[in-house]
């Protein structure tokens, strides 16, 4: 059985521990397993959890960032709680929580996760990125971490909901979402709803065309609410690769991709048709760290699209790179 993974990031004090907590209070949550990782020599969240949690399996990683000098301890701390024993009577593990540090940037994590040891395991991964409704959102955006926890995030949930107006909800919903189209925004006032969709199963694919029509139709004559949040420094691109491009040129693409924007690259995703497959391929990447191509034999009429989330790079930056480039960008 394959067991979710959760990246739960979000930048400090944006609600990540109170968010795990809630979750482990619910007796659903009885077969999760749970790693703190923490930016400091004393696990204080650690401890929190610890407290709030009955019998739930967990490690503390502390004195570091797991994005950058822990990853072969996250590699063993991972393999270590999948294999330890279970209560008599208690089933396998069917989640892990990893509760990044508040500081951590999604897509090292990511990669260290491609270590063979747990790409064996067929994890599927799932990045929830905690979105503070008491912190000035124009501050946040200005906060290249907290930029790269947006971008790489499957689920964005508002925090602290109570803290802001009714009437002021919807907003704050459309600018996450403006931030980053591919995610799902939970804003759901009711907390007990928002922190039981935060932990969901893993779904299936979204309309990828769907949005990128969207965003052209929003990007031309038409408006949709979430315009009037958008931030500067982020582009939400779409693309469109030719017609009969062979996977070999579309990987070039996106490696030629990753050198243009470096760290600026907040997160891909793409439906593609290539060649030398009879199905449509699906790529993802977090920042520069991108998965295995997956074939979609279940949704072979999965229309093709691709998604670029970037900060502080605009279209023609793109364009001018590889003029002749196999995939064109559109908006």
């Amino acid at each position: 059985m394959a067991v979710d993974l959760f990246l739960l990031c979000g930048f400090l004090g944006s609600g990540k521990t109170t968010l795990l907590v809630d979750y482990l209070r619910d007796p659903s949550s009885r077969d999760t397993g749970v790693i703190v990782n923490e930016a400091g020599e004393i696990g204080v969240d650690g401890a929190i959890v610890a407290n709030d949690s009955d019998n739930v399996p967990m490690t503390l990683m502390a004195n570091g960032c797991v994005c950058c000098s822990l990853r072969s301890d996250l590699v063993y701390t991972l393999s270590a709680l999948l294999d330890a024993p279970r209560p008599e009577g208690a089933g396998p593990l069917q989640r892990v929580i990893l509760e990044c540090s508040g500081l951590s940037r999604p897509g090292p994590i990511i990669a260290s996760l491609a270590d063979p040891e747990l790409a064996s395991r067929g994890l599927r991964l799932t990045v929830v990125c905690t979105d503070d409704c008491a912190r000035d959102p124009d501050a946040l955006a200005e906060i290249d971490e907290a930029m790269a926890q947006f971008g790489a995030a499957h689920r964005i949930v508002l925090t602290k909901t109570d803290l802001l107006p009714a009437a002021e909800l919807e907003g704050r919903a459309a600018r996450a979402a403006v931030l980053n189209p591919l995610a799902l925004v939970i804003a759901d006032p009711d907390r007990s709803r928002a922190v039981q969709a935060a932990f969901a199963p893993s779904q299936g694919v979204a309309d990828l065309a769907g949005l990128a029509a969207r965003m052209l139709i929003a990007g031309g004559s038409g408006k949709s609410a979430a315009d009037t949040a958008a931030h500067p420094r982020i582009r939400v691109m779409a693309a469109r690769a030719r017609e009969g491009i062979s996977w070999t040129d579309f990987s070039e693409w996106l490696d030629n991709l990753a050198g243009l924007c470096g760290e600026r690259l907040l997160r891909v995703k793409a439906v593609v048709r290539v060649t030398e497959c009879a199905e449509p391929i699906l790529i993802q990447s977090v920042g520069t760290t991108f998965s295995a191509p997956q074939r979609l034999t279940r949704q072979p009429d999965a229309r093709d699209a691709i998604i670029v989330i970037a900060r502080d790079i605009e279209v023609d930056d793109i364009r001018a790179s590889a003029p002749d480039a196999p995939v064109e960008m559109l908006a």
